[in-house]
């Protein structure tokens, strides 16, 4: 039991549970003018165990519903991680979903909803696909179409072999394996969570290049300390083989806490948006947090642009962030060594715009109402920026949780970083989402302040919004 003087804050505009644990998204899909999100979920207790689905959904992906569980475990099946798709002309959602059977094996098995994922009827033909594997999990569904037609396409790992599995398929039922991704990078992990997405370079849709995601969590007796992380690879998809550009994991996020993050279905204007989970297997058990324990990032909305003729994944914030900034009017405020203190608020987000060569090193700390510091440093001369979190509970609640994350930086040109801010959940966007950062820091539960200080006095832009959490929206009359 936690220390209830020490628990964390529930976010107010990131998605959690009002009750118990939550890890990876799952089913992730717009349908009839919602954002639905499955998750994993413990429908017993504040731990991991008992493997379900939760079930959230929103109109605007910063207020959201919690409904009833969506697929709960039974005595002979956890339901481990997923994806949905609404098909047909009658918008029924299909899930598929990792069937954990007690003993061990994971195969893949389908659920149907006809009243927008509240209920769910598994088939009875469940498993659809079973190698005989432990380690073969994931599932998450896409769509293909070129000119020999429209299909399905099924992507799945065998998580200790470090390989992605490729299915495609007409129908949502019958599979045919056409390809493998793998294995390459880093051994001493296990590959999960991958998904597949189509982006155009630079906005140009006759130039299409597909961006592979994947999710990698140490296994072995000398784990990395770093613990849980994402990655991404660019290159082509012809609907039944990916070829990378380079087999080379490219680092998804600079922070310690994002993971499994996976791609909405029909999103709306042909979006490419995901969510993840802000948690890291390393100490995700020892999180002072009750009733509650696990929370989503912001949606990110991703493209791909090109740095020094390579392509590179941009990350940005959701809408509603962009639409709460343009409302403000950005102060300026003059930055010295002398440090300047902004009490914020509440929780929300903070848009800073400044010209590195002039300010030098600058120095972001912070704070709220206990010992524990989040420490941000611009520094163009080392072309870097680090996140260092430490003090208070941040020391003690694991021996790995303290950390300094670092991002390479192009250091001179005019630097932009959006800060989020909700309860423990610390989310930063590099140069327009070049590189982001995502750390979970335990500061308090009081007024966060935000000090600046740079090297030399220089102005500095500053717009800061507020982001509450909506009034509660009945349950089940959510989706009416």
């Amino acid at each position: 039991m936690h220390d209830e003087q020490q628990t964390l804050p529930r976010p107010a505009f990131h998605l959690t549970p009002e009750r118990n644990w939550m890890n990876d998204p799952n089913g992730l899909v717009f349908h009839r003018g919602r954002w639905h999100a499955f998750f994993q979920y413990n429908p017993e207790g504040s731990d991991w165990g008992n493997m379900s689905w939760g079930h959230a959904s929103s109109v605007d992906l910063q207020h959201w519903d919690e409904h009833p569980v969506a697929l709960r475990y039974t005595a002979e099946e956890q339901v481990y991680s997923g994806s949905v798709v609404a098909a047909g002309p009658d918008g029924r959602l299909t899930a598929y979903y990792t069937s954990v059977s007690t003993d061990g094996r994971q195969a893949q098995s389908r659920a149907t909803s006809d009243d927008d994922g509240l209920t769910w009827q598994r088939d009875p033909e469940n498993p659809i696909l079973d190698r005989g594997s432990h380690a073969f999990r994931d599932p998450k569904i896409i769509r293909y179409e070129d000119a020999a037609g429209f299909r399905w396409i099924m992507l799945t790992v065998e998580a200790v072999e470090r390989q992605v599995l490729v299915y495609s398929s007409t129908d949502l039922r019958t599979w045919e394996h056409v390809s493998t991704v793998g294995p390459f990078g880093p051994t001493g992990v296990v590959w999960e969570c991958p998904d597949l997405i189509p982006l155009a370079v630079d906005g140009r849709p006759d130039e299409i290049r597909w961006v592979l995601l994947l999710s990698t969590n140490p296994v072995g007796d000398a784990q990395d300390p770093d613990g849980s992380s994402m990655s991404y690879l660019v290159g082509d998809f012809d609907g039944s083989v990916f070829t990378p550009e380079r087999a080379e994991l490219q680092r998804l996020d600079h922070g310690r806490d994002f993971y499994a993050a996976v791609g909405f279905d029909r999103a709306p204007d042909g979006e490419a948006v995901i969510l993840g989970w802000m948690g890291n297997w390393r100490y995700a058990a020892d999180l002072p947090a009750s009733p509650w324990r696990g929370a989503m990032s912001l949606p990110r909305r991703l493209s791909l642009t090109t740095v020094d003729g390579e392509q590179r994944l941009v990350q940005g914030p959701p809408a509603f962030v962009k639409e709460r900034l343009a409302a403000i009017d950005p102060t300026t405020v003059a930055v010295s060594s002398d440090a300047v203190d902004l009490v914020l608020d509440g929780d929300g987000v903070v848009e800073l715009h400044w010209d590195p060569s002039i300010t030098g090193e600058l120095r972001l700390r912070l704070t709220a109402d206990t010992d524990g510091v989040a420490l941000i440093v611009h520094d163009p001369a080392a072309a870097s920026l680090s996140v260092a979190r430490s003090g208070g509970a941040m020391d003690t609640v694991h021996p790995d949780f303290a950390s300094t994350s670092i991002v390479p930086l192009a250091g001179d040109r005019p630097a932009r970083l959006l800060l989020s801010l909700d309860g423990p959940l610390l989310e930063l966007f590099v140069d327009g989402g070049l590189a982001t950062v995502s750390d979970l820091v335990l500061l308090g539960s009081g007024r966060p302040t935000l000090t600046l200080a740079s090297e030399r006095a220089s102005p500095v832009s500053v717009a800061v919004a507020v982001l509450d959490r909506a009034p509660a929206i009945d349950q089940v009359h959510a989706l009416a």
